[in-house]
């Protein structure tokens, strides 16, 4: 696929990331195309975490050892360090296991387009396409301005050589990290157009049943034609969505209905067949959702996790050295520009990822209010009982994102603010502690001497 060719499908649309993703060592490699090579992956994947460990754990001591910190410090430092280091190889294993899931649920999306598409919507990959390239452009630049700004710090304290190992290993890293919480968020967008399709279909659906007007809206006979024709569209329909019971169903009732006279079908039949299609989408959607949240629910966890103890750190940081008045034997201007730098970066990550998966949720779950306006329009009863059966489905499998038992909606930055607060209070609180008891062993130790 040539790189600003339309892409057709999502696959192609997230063709640059899933090539990054490979480079990382997430995903495991194809070659030739379509024949999955997990054990050539595993054995890369774990080519690239060694250089990376060993080069982190070299690194860090040989940092450390030239930079002085207060005692807390290095208690808070260096096990963070440690497990952002592990952290790093559980996310890589995990991609690398989940690669299979990851194709089974670009393959369901496929099927679900389909689908759409011979209902008359389809979806437009054209925007996210380049909405992924542009952002891949303006995060490589941001996060080479900051291993840059990295760089010329660590030189102030080591050599070149480690200079140049710590940035690269700091880059992969961020990498890592970024690449996990993006492809999230695509996903993410991506069912959440799939949910306005949705919905747009059943508003489409309502406005017919209200009017009770048969060439009026979405359900005119020559669209119908394209999306229905008993014979000569039962083929053309995906009905892999379908269960395979309910396909031998609606092809038994087809022919049944077609090999008696020349059968036309009624407003409330077209209605009907209509919602069992949308109805079956949904619930494939909600099946992708949940996969998608197995997949990366860990990884989305453990990135909440250390974002909140970076954030802590960083703020203790800069609340010692400003207010504390601790002083720093180096640049603590240039460490204060990149200490904010990353966390505002990382603020934004996890507010935007809040808010795309509380988008996608309300897209969702908005299909029962749908639901339920058409329930209250006078139909025929077999259709009332259709809407019912669909209404009690979105109720029992609500739309909602999650990781590993973390919801992902707009609390999500509450409660990282609350518990940041409380940490850090409780560490300035103990910075104070600690200080005092400096202060009275000074002060006995020269009572002693006298």
């Amino acid at each position: 696929m040539k790189l600003f060719a339309r892409p057709k499908n999502l696959a192609e649309t997230m063709a640059p990331v899933i090539t990054l993703n490979r480079l990382m060592g997430l995903h495991a490699f194809e070659y030739p195309r379509g024949q999955p090579r997990p054990m050539l992956s595993l054995i890369y994947l774990l080519f690239l975490y060694c250089l990376y460990y060993s080069g982190s754990m070299y690194l860090e001591d040989n940092y450390y050892s030239n930079v002085n910190l207060l005692k807390l410090e290095h208690l808070l430092y260096k096990p963070l360090e440690t497990i952002v280091i592990y952290l790093i190889f559980v996310k890589l294993l995990l991609g690398w296991w989940y690669t299979k899931k990851f194709e089974t649920c670009c393959r369901k999306i496929f099927e679900i387009d389909e689908t759409l598409r011979q209902l008359g919507s389809a979806i437009n990959y054209d925007k996210i396409y380049f909405i992924i390239i542009g952002v891949m452009i303006v995060w490589f630049v941001v996060h080479l301005s900051v291993c840059i700004m990295v760089f010329i710090e660590v030189r102030m304290q080591t050599d070149v050589y480690i200079t140049i190992g710590t940035t690269v290993v700091y880059f992969y890293e961020l990498a890592v990290n970024f690449i996990i919480i993006f492809e999230f968020n695509i996903f993410v967008r991506c069912l959440q157009m799939k949910f306005e399709l949705i919905n747009k279909l059943l508003h489409e659906s309502l406005s017919a049943l209200s009017t009770k007007k048969l060439k009026l809206g979405f359900f005119e006979m020559k669209d119908y034609a394209k999306i229905m024709n008993i014979e000569r569209q039962i083929c053309s329909i995906p009905m892999k969505i379908l269960p395979y019971c309910r396909q031998k169903q609606l092809r038994r009732e087809f022919r049944n209905r077609s090999q008696r006279h020349n059968f036309v079908m009624t407003e409330g039949q077209k209605h009907m067949y209509l919602l069992q299609i949308i109805k079956q989408v949904h619930l494939e959607l909600c099946k992708v959702l949940k996969t998608i949240c197995i997949i990366f629910g860990i990884q989305i966890a453990c990135e909440l996790g250390i974002t909140i103890i970076f954030l802590t750190v960083s703020l203790y940081n800069l609340y010692i050295r400003y207010i504390g008045q601790q002083i720093m034997t180096y640049n603590l201007m240039q460490r204060t520009v990149i200490i904010i730098l990353i966390s505002v970066l990382d603020i934004l990550k996890i507010t935007f990822l809040s808010r795309v998966c509380k988008d996608a949720a309300d897209e969702g779950n908005k299909t029962v209010e749908i639901i339920y306006s058409i329930y209250g329009c006078d139909i025929e009863s077999y259709m009332q009982e259709e809407i019912q059966q669909f209404g009690i489905q979105i109720l029992q499998s609500p739309v909602r994102f999650s990781a590993y038992g973390i919801s992902l909606d707009n609390q999500v930055f509450t409660k990282m603010l609350e518990i940041l607060t409380t940490y850090l209070v409780i560490m300035i609180q103990m910075f104070y502690k600690s200080l005092t008891y400096e202060l009275w062993k000074i002060e006995h130790k020269s009572i002693v001497e006298k």
